[in-house]
């Protein structure tokens, strides 16, 4: 009967594991602090200026009354209450990174007149706002403490992003896009906003209203210039790339961003080279980015590969010209559909087949 163990790590890969486990844990730096709600409240008058704020990639994200109300319940009974997450900005404000639902429902009680409702453990409550309790009752609430992870200031930018998509994968999800645009500022962040806003990119990306909402555009468009502009690097082609989009992208952003703020004139030629991406894309392929005409989707590996592979096709041939009908006929003899199926998408080599079969098309190579 063969061996069904598997084979034991050799001492040198536990210690290459064990230092990657100490790198990455001394760039998590925090402190966990304890604080009562009449605190929280207090610092937070409204969800951008005060000293506790709530970052843009969070502020479409919010109870109803009733979920409001079944928090405050828990405040009130004495039910265990989860860590909050904040990040300290190095002005000293407090970015509420996980949290922000229930800092907006203790202000919504103690501050904005709440009516309580829906309650399930204490519906005698139903009704109440916070004016109609006793006093003694008020305090106590007001007294009620919730503990929270700070980050420091000096915590990775890159540590910071992982930890803000994991903590976000339960409950209402700030997603890839939010997370980088909150969290990495910079012209080239504030580009991508501009274009995935542009009328040309929405009229050819039709998208559903969830879709729209978590900022899929955003990510479309962080995509084309992250693998566009590293498919040729002196460090080589997607350098840092492992079959993660996630952390390439948010380093590519990072980069890109001290890139243009050193050389301004940057800009204007990313947004040239999108633009005439998408102008191509328009006169040459029939269905654009979607799989058919009436589609209500764009899959990422599809518009990776026909807006990337069709910038590095008119970066070799600027004055390419080519009638839909041939791309569409060659599209079907290269046998495009079965090369971008999801299985495996974000594997480098399929990544790269997509790109690079899209610019031969268009080239005829």
């Amino acid at each position: 009967m063969p061996n069904s163990r598997s084979k034991a790590p050799t001492p040198d890969a536990l210690r290459t594991a064990e230092d990657a486990i100490a790198t990455v844990a001394k760039q998590v730096k925090f402190t966990i602090a304890e604080y009562p709600v009449s605190l929280y409240v207090n610092r937070f008058t409204d969800d951008e200026n005060d000293r506790y704020f709530v970052p843009e990639y969070q502020r479409k994200l919010a109870w109803n009354d009733e979920q409001k109300s079944q928090f405050i319940e828990s405040l009130l009974v004495g039910l265990p209450i989860p860590f909050m997450f904040f990040y300290q900005t190095a002005g000293g404000r407090m970015e509420i990174v996980d949290g922000s639902q229930r800092m907006r429902a203790m202000r919504a009680f103690l501050k904005e007149n709440l009516r309580l409702r829906e309650l399930t453990l204490i519906p005698e409550l139903n009704g109440f706002q916070f004016e109609h309790l006793p006093t003694d009752r008020k305090n106590k609430l007001e007294d009620v403490t919730i503990r929270t992870i700070i980050l420091d200031t000096e915590t990775d930018p890159s540590t910071r992003a992982e930890m803000f998509a994991r903590i976000n994968r339960t409950g209402t999800i700030a997603n890839e896009a939010e997370i980088r645009r909150g969290s990495i500022p910079g012209p080239v962040t504030e580009l991508i906003k501009e274009l995935a806003e542009s009328d040309q990119f929405v009229e050819m990306t039709p998208l559903t209203e969830k879709a729209i909402n978590q900022r899929e555009r955003e990510e479309l468009v962080t995509r084309f210039f992250a693998y566009t502009n590293t498919n040729e690097t002196e460090n080589g082609r997607f350098p840092g790339y492992r079959d993660r989009p996630k952390k390439f992208l948010y380093d590519y952003l990072k980069s890109a961003n001290q890139l243009a703020e050193a050389s301004p004139d940057s800009i204007r030629e990313m947004r040239q080279e999108f633009e005439q991406m998408l102008t191509f894309v328009q006169n040459t392929f029939e269905n654009r980015f979607q799989k058919s005409e009436r589609g209500r989707t764009i899959p990422r590996v599809r518009f990776e590969a026909i807006s990337v592979g069709s910038a590095l096709a008119l970066r070799e041939q600027p004055d390419l010209r080519i009638t839909p009908e041939e791309v569409a006929t060659r599209m079907v003899d290269a046998d495009f559909d079965r090369v971008v199926v999801s299985d495996g998408a974000n594997v480098r080599s399929k990544l790269e087949g997509r790109i690079d079969l899209i610019k031969s098309i268009l080239l005829a190579q």
